[in-house]
């Protein structure tokens, strides 16, 4: 099914699901000059435990690579995809944006190209939201591997995380939320969507503006694979991340 966006130059093409099996996950996936990364990235989500019970919403923004034709491929053997495609290049938290609104599972996630996730992964933070009605975000550790393009099975680690448990005040002292957490869709209605002015931190800004009032709930398992890219935003440009990073801090900083 392909639908017009209410936006000029996008163009909505829906996964299928049969009334009654909707989603319980929506997995965000924004699609720029990824083209090296979005097959196994394809793969390793519909290679997790959840299946049908997954949305895939890939979000293509103005991307100079031939993502597209692999995505299309994909979407062609699998119901579960969907795809929003926009001529224009949008930050990577508009695409965000984007794609939640169009998501219809009651749990979201981010999934980066570049990394990847434990089989079970979706189907462990999605089950942790369940049994904790009062979490509105779940997070857990990754394996860190500087090695571009390989599955959590095969991965060659050089480090882990080993994040605190949730704290609101630690929170200021630096983003332990990680690379791929779940969150409740619900929150964007009490909360806003990301701000796509943001650059690099524009999640580190929500998940302080949530957790002004919402709690978070650390699950202690290595269940994400987060590659050490050299390229990315964040490393090429040092100062804007550090000055988008004391933004949010002073966005949201409780009084002294």
């Amino acid at each position: 099914m392909t639908q017009r966006d209410g936006a000029p130059g996008v163009v909505r093409e829906l996964a299928r699901f049969a009334p009654g099996a909707e989603p319980v996950v929506s997995a965000i996936v924004s699609v720029y000059n990824c083209e090296r990364f979005i097959r196994g990235c394809l793969d390793d989500l519909l290679a997790q435990t959840l299946g049908p019970r997954l949305e895939i919403v890939t979000v293509i923004s103005g991307t100079e690579q031939g993502e597209a034709a692999i995505i299309d491929a994909c979407r062609a053997a699998h119901g579960n995809i969907s795809v929003l495609r926009t001529r224009r290049r949008e930050s990577i938290y508009a695409a965000w944006t984007r794609g939640c609104k169009a998501a219809r599972g009651r749990y979201l996630t981010n999934a980066n190209a570049d990394d990847r996730h434990r089989p079970d992964a979706l189907e462990r933070m999605a089950a942790a939201l369940d049994a904790h009605p009062g979490a509105a975000l779940v997070y857990a550790n990754s394996l860190i591997t500087a090695t571009p393009n390989q599955p959590f099975d095969q991965a060659t680690p050089i480090g882990r995380t080993d994040w605190p448990a949730f704290d609101r005040k630690a929170l200021f002292t630096y983003n332990y939320i990680g690379p791929q957490p779940m969150w409740r869709a619900s929150l964007h209605a009490r909360h806003g969507w990301f701000d796509r002015d943001f650059q690099v931190a524009g999640d580190y800004e929500f998940w302080l503006r949530v957790a002004r009032t919402e709690d978070f709930l650390l699950l202690p398992e290595v269940l994400g694979l987060y590659y050490l890219a050299p390229d990315t935003a964040e490393r090429r440009d040092k100062t804007l991340a550090r000055n988008e990073t004391l933004a949010a801090r002073r966005r949201y900083a409780p009084p002294r």
